[in-house]
């Protein structure tokens, strides 16, 4: 038995050969989305996107925006100038006069003769001209006395010259044309304009980013970004997940899903083609059907029965001879001409070896030796190069496989590479031998042989395959 099986077995590196399949499937469903995302306007879009939020223009423009705010702005210090004047003594005064009936009332009485007419006998009766005119004894000069002191007691004048007298008229005359006043109405005026308004509405609103054409093109970056196929597409780009897939070609493929494919397999011996049927040699204890023992359903079978049958045998020099045999099996050969340059050749087997049976996979060319088997197992488990010594004896160059788990599925395959050729169980690598020697077409062939008599407990056997491939290097 082989320490090199056991030791992969044990540590975990001969993984399960489902979770395998499952990889495979799902990595090549991966490949096939990638190869639609990196043709599609999707992608285009999101990487102008990227390319527009990861440039200088859009980074300046988002902190442009992201800095104004209301305070400090100028429309900040423009109310905050205009709330100033309102609240200063002079400006408050002015508004109590500027729309008052009391300013009303003195307007109007400015505009009458009152005012001037009682300066006019005021400044009379206060001056030299009443004293010389009152010694004459003009009779005028006590009408305009009476008058003067009927208009003293008026209402209107004594309003009229108490309101002129104020404080508040005062302020209001040094107010009305004042540079504050000015100041104070433009502003008045230009603080509650839409135009200010809005601005203002704009600066304090803290979403105002979000708002942005900018900020949409972010939101529809980020959305697209987050869409699962594009996130597998960078995860992708780049890296060597696909090189299997993008490097190999794959050239031939069974999984045995209906009829056994003719145009793929043959089930006569590509020695016994010439004789129409398939024939065995002496001391073979079975004999090859043409068909009979193959099954196909979802997988391939080769069945081994205990079943009286006529036959053929090559003997020399009688040629073709008649032949009981006891038991029947089956094989299966392409005609394809693989090997002819680097390729890779892998079946999903169940290693289920019977010791009184010799099942293969494996490649040869036209003379049959040297084989490559990709599995041998039953009298021997192993896999490796075979070839017939002089003696017409096997000798095999390769690795006792015993260890793995009967009743298990594993994939098998070999890779030629030039001269090399690597073997794998499960994708991990178990074999490498260098054989100059095997430059020549090679076809996949697949058989039981009974090397002994089997019990009739293990019979029907069964040797089955689940699919084959091979690829060939792009």
């Amino acid at each position: 038995m082989s320490f090199k099986i056991f030791s992969l077995q044990l540590t975990g590196k001969i993984k399960p050969v489902e979770k395998i399949e499952n990889q495979r499937e799902a990595l090549y469903k991966n490949y096939q989305e990638f190869l639609t995302v990196e043709k599609s306007d999707e992608l285009k879009e999101y990487i102008e996107l990227e390319s527009y939020i990861n440039s200088s223009d859009f980074k300046k423009k988002k902190a442009e925006i992201e800095s104004l705010q209301f305070k400090g702005s100028k429309e900040y210090n423009e109310l905050a100038e205009f709330e100033k004047l309102k609240k200063t003594k002079k400006i408050k005064h002015y508004f109590k006069v500027v729309d008052s009936q009391e300013l009303v009332r003195f307007e109007k009485i400015a505009n009458s003769e009152k005012p001037a007419e009682f300066k006019t006998l005021k400044e009379y009766v206060g001056g030299g001209k009443f004293t010389q005119d009152k010694k004459e004894k003009k009779e005028e000069a006590l009408d305009k006395k009476n008058r003067y002191k009927l208009l003293k007691s008026d209402p209107d004048v004594r309003f009229y010259t108490r309101f002129k007298k104020s404080s508040l008229y005062r302020n209001y005359l040094d107010v009305k044309s004042s540079k504050d006043l000015r100041r104070y109405e433009e502003l008045k005026e230009r603080t509650a304009s839409n135009s200010f308004l809005e601005r203002k509405a704009y600066l304090e609103d803290k979403k105002k980013w979000e708002k942005t054409e900018e900020f949409t093109k972010l939101k529809k970056f980020e959305e697209i970004k987050g869409r699962p196929h594009i996130q597998n597409y960078f995860k992708y780009k780049g890296s060597s997940d696909f090189d299997f897939i993008k490097g190999w070609k794959l050239t031939f493929e069974d999984n045995f899903s209906g009829a056994l494919d003719s145009g793929k397999w043959s089930t006569v011996n590509k020695w016994a083609e010439h004789v129409g049927e398939n024939f065995s040699l002496p001391g073979d204890l079975h004999f090859f059907t043409s068909g009979e023992n193959i099954k196909t359903n979802g997988k391939l079978t080769i069945e081994v029965k205990k079943e009286k049958v006529k036959g053929k045998v090559w003997k020399m020099p009688a040629g073709f001879v008649p032949v009981d045999f006891d038991y029947t099996s089956g094989l299966l050969s392409t005609s394809n001409g693989f090997g002819k340059g680097d390729e890779i050749f892998e079946a999903k087997i169940k290693f289920h070896p019977v010791k009184q049976l010799v099942s293969t996979l494996s490649l040869s060319g036209d003379n049959g030796s040297p084989m490559v088997n990709l599995l041998e197992m039953g009298t021997k488990n192993r896999l490796g190069i075979s070839k017939l010594d002089s003696n017409n004896k096997i000798q095999m160059e390769g690795l006792d496989i015993s260890n793995l788990k009967a009743g298990k599925w594993y994939i098998f395959s070999v890779e030629k590479s030039g001269s090399a050729f690597t073997w794998k169980i499960n994708d991990t690598e178990v074999l490498s031998i260098n054989k100059n020697d095997i430059q020549y077409p090679l076809n996949l062939n697949a058989s039981t042989i009974v090397v002994d008599e089997i019990p009739g407990h293990l019979l029907p056997n069964a040797f089955e395959i689940g699919w084959v491939k091979c690829y060939r290097k792009k």
